[in-house]
């Protein structure tokens, strides 16, 4: 086919999206920008240069456009490879998607994340909390002077309870990359197992950096076994709930 034709159905396929949905327009448009990137820079990409990732890892994937109900654009994903290497060029996930009305029964092949995102992101948040950091010089000398003072039972716990407000808030003020990405996902997350795909890691949005909000969010255990098992039933044991046991099934 001559490349003058293949413009041609490309500028008529665009006016009619451009028409049809906006949208879809326009997230088409920059996947096509993006793909001539990645395309053009694929001689150069470095996974190396990407941290090492793993198994039940959380990340953002630009899945780009796809053909009926595959998952197109960006979305989150979790990692399914179980010996990552700095140098490996790919990675094989399960897509994620937020919870919808129509995930009031889920399929057989759809998992609930018993640990929501939202939950993982803030526990990241307390474990970032040091309150001998600079940045909570002032909540931790309030700390000290409260255990200075003589107050009755009923003064201490209401400057208490101010503390512990005050602390909460000085977390979320220093983790705002953290906090914006939690508030996104309160709805709850889907797995969608039968998406099962192999991608390059060029297509990762994040985490490509140890203080970016995703690095090391990862899906509980309990989960990442629901998965495995979501997984096998679809694809490979015909009969696996015969052989599993019953505190699995």
């Amino acid at each position: 086919m001559k490349f003058k034709s293949i413009l041609q159905k490309y500028i008529k396929y665009i006016s009619i999206l451009e028409n049809r949905n906006t949208k879809n327009f326009t997230r088409f448009i920059n996947w096509l920008k993006q793909y001539i990137h990645l395309k053009t820079s694929e001689h150069s990409f470095k996974p190396y240069y990407l941290p090492k990732y793993q198994e039940g890892q959380i990340i953002f994937v630009d899945f780009g456009c796809g053909i009926e109900h595959e998952f197109s654009y960006p979305h989150y994903a979790i990692i399914l490879n179980c010996h990552d290497k700095k140098n490996n060029s790919l990675l094989t996930i399960v897509p994620l998607t937020s919870k919808k009305e129509c995930h009031k029964k889920l399929k057989p092949f759809e998992h609930e994340l018993i640990w929501p995102i939202p939950n993982l992101l803030g526990q990241k948040a307390l474990n970032n909390f040091d309150l001998f950091k600079p940045e909570y010089t002032e909540l931790r000398e309030d700390i000290l002077r409260l255990a200075q003072q003589k107050l009755s039972n009923t003064d201490f716990n209401r400057k208490y309870k101010e503390l512990v407000q005050q602390g909460v808030q000085a977390i979320s003020d220093n983790n705002k990359d953290i906090m914006e990405l939690r508030n996104k996902m309160k709805e709850g997350s889907i797995v969608e197992c039968e998406q099962i795909r192999t991608i390059s890691k060029a297509r990762i949005i994040s985490p490509k950096k140890a203080s970016d909000p995703l690095y090391n969010i990862c899906v509980s255990e309990q989960d990442l076994a629901a998965i495995r098992i979501k997984l096998m039933r679809s694809f490979i044991f015909k009969n696996i709930d015969n052989n599993l046991p019953k505190s699995v099934q």
